[in-house]
């Protein structure tokens, strides 16, 4: 007992509290690490499914191929890539960096060398997590740089608890090279803010590096090069980082003007400037891979403009003694600086013009608040509106946002006074407001926007707690003196831990809710498909030049492709995925290369416009083969349901949105917003929407016609729902009652909702379906159950209408949005471009001649009918040339370089006339047969046609075709059946039976949709 009393009269509570105090900041900064990448990582297992791992986005499939690429060939990256931009290939630029080779090497270590696939898969989905928590630790020394410990700390929580993109591009799957970017940019900065305060301590000068005292420089020599090495791997990870080298030169000429006017040398700083870009500028030889003047590779442009701000900072150094030996009044040196800036700039726009358009160009399009209208097509580029930055502001960060703004404002304000004298808080002040800017002009950059934001509380805690405690030491300090510390860190920490604002959310729940894209998700088994069912590339028509998916390919300006290859026409935002789901070669990628042509092809008004596009993608011996489509392609609503469809729009210069589609807005639920887009003829004639909703085949109007009232305002007229009892449409009983009405009515349209024209549209005579996604659009909660459940509630007049509707007249909506007996829409369908088989034959004379076939779809267990429309000439004859064939499939496979199609015909062609009656006697008659086609004709390896003679068959009653119903009557072109009521490509079920009923009768809500 006297031991243990005589233990504790030996402890020393003063040293324990002194210990605590010397040491809290490991500990915790290790918690707040930890916590973070729990965040991030704690959803991994959604991300796995059925063994195949998937990610967040495009890009990461991209950087997935990348990673494959180093993995094998360690640790060089890809220096071209066949596999994208077909006919021409790419170079890898910013895809296949140093972010690509760490995350390889990690996947080396961990596989022993020989990973799996999974493994390097496993390594990509985890890195962005891993990155992200990293980021803590530079963000912690920046952070105590400005607030000492305590204050660093806080800049790490704000980091943690922070729920905006910079949580988003770091969660698990987010496998983008962003996060790096994030890491390697705060780790240049601090570097950046040491080396000028180690220059600003040690004092260098020009005499002390002509009388080679090196124990003087060796401090800021040793600084300066470290943070010329931070830019550098910055660089590396990232070309457009060449930004943070255009920072440092403002810095760089504000600080030198702003030491020259307080009577201090500019020197000092200029010479860590020099050291630092030389540095920056050497390494940035490393990577160099073109000489082309590109904002997303390693180009000349990097060391360029890092050897340019060195000049400069070395000019500025010797124009401040230059000015001191005129002695001169002071603010001559800023007036010749700026001057000379001025003379540069001028000299450069007419010496080389292109250097000076592009550093121009890419400064607008990073911070000057003008990314471009095809930049607006990329979701993550798109311009942050000013009246949306404080709700952004606040959902993301809480009070912190204002706590950095108060120590941006207290910065500024203490170097206006002469109370703040540091050189490393003007950096950060610039910094600061060029991320800003940049997250202005490109909303992805918030997740640059974080770092400063984080690290500008820490200036703000130190300032409170210097109030608080004058001496900087704990010690004597008054519990309400804590209080206030704590109480003031809790006002800015707790509205990021339970969210105030409608739709926030924070970190954990943000982290909780990680998944993979359902885009990727929704294209998986058609990507699957396509890998499994066609050939490879190298091998189409029996060719022997298989590409190797991972091979070293030399770089090349065109890529001169083997019989055999071919490409797969898509929008571009799905091209990563058909390289590394599909391993096939897209036309059009994310790195937008392939846009416009993609676009031409998509709103083509004719095939043979759209062919002309594909010949312009194609070479002699390698054409482009498919094409994949998503209902998002063809969906005009681009905030409510994602679709896509104004993005073509955006790269094609020949038309605009209001060319395919007007809104029809609803003004009587409140709030006036869109009732359904009402669509032109010119929208159902673009290529996209004939494969998508027709499948290539003709389609006739039906006799559905949109009702709606007009209103006249300042910016012209504006279509809007019935505002009395009228019901939104009509369903008549012929195509003369319809279209009566629409002339009588004249605010009226024929079709222009769902698969209904509004003038019949012609089928296409190269282009079949070849696969149906089994993945339905309507997924849960999806984006496209929101559009359709809007049109739906704007159909039957209004929310209220909806949930007063009956099952059939809710079925009757249902069949306008999506066709009669229309099954689930699926997310993906693939098509084949294939030569197509000609039936040739003869009949009457001057007669429309109508080929249908009947065909399977492989999901829904529902048909479709291809149809196509000729006239016969004088003598009877015709020709026409079909895309299906009804025979054959077994004898073509990938093995001999087709398609296993999945899609097959139900029966032989039907080729008919219409029914004729004759008034007279009564008696009526038709003109047809039947014919089998073979895959071979279509495929083109048999050329030989089909031939065919129609022959009379007398009728005992009409039976008018189900597609073509017509008694001794015609319309304006020719073609018989003026008051038919179906279509021959309406989709219907295979055992006759009804098709589910996409739309539930609402039970309180608004309405249910249902798969």
């Amino acid at each position: 007992m006297s031991q243990r009393r005589g233990y504790f009269e030996d402890f020393d509570v003063g040293n324990v509290l002194g210990d605590v105090q010397d040491w809290y900041h490991i500990p915790t900064l290790v918690a707040l690490l930890g916590f973070m990448l729990w965040v991030r990582v704690q959803n991994w297992s959604n991300f796995v499914r059925g063994g195949e791992v998937f990610f967040q986005g495009n890009d990461a499939w991209y950087h997935y191929r990348q990673t494959q690429y180093v993995v094998h060939n360690w640790p060089q990256t890809m220096p071209f890539d066949p596999w994208t931009y077909f006919p021409y290939g790419t170079s890898s630029g910013q895809f296949g960096t140093l972010f690509d080779q760490l995350i390889a090497t990690v996947a080396l270590v961990v596989g022993l060398g020989n990973p799996s696939d999974q493994t390097v898969a496993m390594a990509v989905l985890i890195a962005p997590a891993v990155f992200g928590a990293l980021v803590a630790i530079p963000v912690y020394f920046a952070g105590k740089r400005l607030g000492g410990r305590f204050g660093g700390l806080v800049s790490v929580l704000i980091l943690a608890l922070s729920s905006g993109s910079f949580l988003n591009r770091s969660i698990v799957g987010f496998s983008d090279h962003h996060v790096a970017e994030a890491l390697l940019q705060m780790t240049a900065v601090v570097a950046i803010m040491v080396a000028v305060s180690v220059a600003e301590e040690e004092m260098p000068v020009w005499e002390l590096l002509v009388n080679r005292e090196w124990d003087a420089l060796r401090r800021p020599t040793g600084w300066a090069t470290l943070a010329g090495v931070a830019m550098a791997l910055y660089i590396w990870v990232w070309p457009p980082a060449i930004l943070l080298v255009g920072i440092f030169g403002i810095f760089l000429v504000v600080q030198l003007n702003v030491d020259y006017l307080r009577g201090r040398s500019p020197e000092h700083i200029a010479f860590v400037g020099a050291v630092a870009l030389v540095v920056t500028g050497l390494l940035s030889f490393v990577p160099l891979s073109t000489f082309e003047l590109t904002a997303v590779d390693f180009t000349f442009i990097q060391p360029l403009l890092a050897f340019a701000v060195a000049a400069g900072a070395v000019f500025m150094a010797w124009l401040a003694r230059q000015v001191d030996d005129a002695d001169v009044d002071r603010w001559a040196y800023p007036a010749a600086v700026f001057g000379a800036i001025a003379a540069v700039a001028v000299l450069a726009a007419v010496v080389v013009p292109d250097v000076f358009g592009y550093i121009v160009k890419n400064t607008q399009r990073f911070i000057g608040l003008s990314g471009g209208a095809q930049a607006g097509t990329i979701g993550e580029a798109q311009r942050l509106p000013l009246g949306d930055l404080l709700p952004q502001l606040f959902g993301s960060y809480g009070l912190a946002w204002f706590g950095a703004f108060a120590g941006l404002v207290v910065m500024l304000v203490g170097h206006v006074r002469g109370t703040e004298r540091r050189a490393e808080t003007i950096f950060v002040m610039i910094w600061t407001v060029m991320m800003l800017l940049a997250t202005l002009t490109q909303i992805r950059f918030g997740y640059y926007l974080t770092l400063p934001v984080a690290v500008l509380n820490a200036y703000v805690i130190a300032l409170i707690a210097k109030y608080v405690s004058p001496s900087g030491s704990l010690e004597g300090v008054e519990t309400f003196q804590v209080l206030t510390i704590m109480a003031v860190l809790i006002l800015v920490v707790a509205p990021m831990v339970v969210p105030m604002t409608s739709g926030s959310s924070t970190a954990v729940q943000t982290g909780s809710q990680a998944a993979p894209s359902s885009g990727v998700v929704g294209w998986s088994d058609s990507l699957d498909w396509m890998n499994d069912n066609t050939p490879a590339p190298g091998t189409l028509g029996g060719a022997d030049n298989g590409m190797e998916f991972t091979g070293a390919f030399p770089r090349e300006d065109d890529y001169d492709y083997p019989d055999g290859a071919y490409g797969v026409m898509s929008w571009w935002d799905y091209g990563h995925w058909i390289t590394q789901r599909g391993e096939r070669i897209p036309n059009a990628n994310p790195f937008q290369q392939g846009a416009p042509e993609a676009a031409n092809f998509l709103l083509a008004p004719n095939e043979q416009q759209a062919n002309d596009v594909i010949e312009q993608v194609s070479e002699d011996d390698a054409q482009t083969r498919y094409v994949m489509i998503d209902w998002k392609m063809v969906n005009t609503y681009s905030r409510l349901s994602r679709g896509k469809f104004f993005a073509p729009i955006v790269f094609n210069e020949s038309t605009t949105a209001t060319d395919y589609y007007s809104r029809v807005i609803d003004i009587g639920s409140g709030q006036p917003r869109v009732g359904y887009n009402l669509k032109t003829q010119r929208y159902y004639e673009s290529m996209v929407n004939r494969l998508w909703y027709f499948h290539g085949s003709g389609r006739q109007p039906r006799p559905v016609v949109m009702d709606y009232d007009t209103r006249q305002t300042q910016n012209g007229e504006l279509k809007v729902l019935p505002t009395d009892d009228r019901q939104p449409y009509r369903v008549y009983n012929s195509m003369r009652e319809a279209r009566d009405f629409v002339e009588d009515d004249g605010s009226a349209q024929l079709g222009g909702v769902g698969p209904n024209p509004p003038e019949a549209v012609d089928a296409l005579d190269h282009y079949r379906l070849v696969y149906n996604s089994n993945t339905s659009a309507f997924q849960p909660r999806s984006p496209y159950a929101r559009g359709f459940q809007r049109e739906a509630t704007s159909l039957a007049g209004g929310i209220q209408n909806f949930r007063n509707s009956s099952r059939t007249e809710l079925q009757g909506i249902q069949s306008i949005l999506l066709g009669p007996q229309s099954p689930s829409p699926p997310w993906t369908k693939v098509f084949e471009r294939v030569p197509g088989a000609t039936i040739e034959g003869t009949g009457p004379a001057n007669r429309t001649v109508v080929a249908s076939v009947p065909i399977e779809l492989n999901s829904g267990n529902s048909t479709f009918r291809y149809v196509q429309r000729v006239q016969t000439g004088p003598d009877g004859e015709f020709s026409m040339t079909v895309p299906y064939s009804t025979t054959g499939y077994d004898n073509w496979g990938p093995e001999q370089g087709y398609t296993d199609v999945a899609v097959e015909a139900a029966g032989p062609y039907t080729i008919r006339t219409g029914v004729t009656q004759n008034l007279s006697s009564g008696s009526s008659y038709v003109y047809n047969a039947t014919a089998d086609v073979s895959e071979a004709k279509v495929i083109g390896e048999d050329d030989s046609p089909v031939q065919v003679t129609l022959e009379r068959t007398d009728l005992t009653q009409p039976q008018p075709d189900e597609n073509e119903s017509s008694a001794n009557q015609t319309s304006g072109d020719g073609t018989t059946g003026d008051d038919s009521t179906s279509d021959g490509s309406t989709n219907t079920s295979t055992d006759g039976s009804e098709s589910p009923s996409l739309i539930a009768e609402p039970a309180g809500g608004a309405g249910v949709v249902a798969p």
